[in-house]
């Protein structure tokens, strides 16, 4: 049996580059009450946000943010319903995967948010420097900070007069 149903609907999605871009979320309800299943992807996936108490978890799936509520699965940004279709087999393949593995998995109960980009900025070499791709460091602080880039991305970073920043960083971001 699979976890989210077959069926799903597109929603728009706001676009920050451009109003007029097609963006959208996808939206599939769940078989079965995903809250189980929460402490697991709080341990074993790219978690931005965990409230326990709603519960909510928001977690990066390759280019995809994918917010796992009880009742049902959203995953965006896509731009057609050809890619929703593909979006949503690919998050309800990594949710099963979770569920068949739980028992190797040791559950992660506390809620978690990623810092502000603001607190991850101060601990960033901020020679803006571009080699992340990034424009700046304060961008790429922004990425850290909702989770669509990583600490290794820096290559400042991974050099000897970084090395305590960049061990707060990984205990911030919890990376370590």
């Amino acid at each position: 049996m699979s976890i989210l149903r077959p069926d799903f609907r597109l929603e728009p999605s706001s676009c920050y580059v451009d109003a007029r871009c097609p963006r959208y979320r996808v939206v599939v309800p769940a078989e079965e009450d995903l809250a189980p299943l929460m402490p697991y992807l709080n341990a074993a996936a790219r978690v931005v946000y965990y409230d326990p108490g709603e519960p909510v978890l928001i977690f990066r799936l390759g280019r995809y943010k994918v917010a796992v509520r009880r009742d049902h699965v959203q995953v965006a940004p896509v731009s057609d319903l050809e890619e929703g279709r593909r979006a949503r087999d690919e998050a309800e393949a990594f949710l099963e995967e979770i569920l068949r593995r739980r028992g190797e998995i040791q559950p992660r109960f506390e809620p978690r948010r990623l810092p502000p980009a603001l607190t991850i900025y101060r601990y960033l070499p901020r020679t803006n420097c571009g080699r992340c791709g990034e424009p700046s460091c304060l961008a790429f602080a922004a990425k850290l900070s909702s989770g669509e880039a990583e600490l290794k991305d820096c290559p400042p970073l991974q050099e000897a007069p970084h090395s305590r920043d960049r061990r707060k960083l990984e205990e911030l971001l919890g990376e370590g």
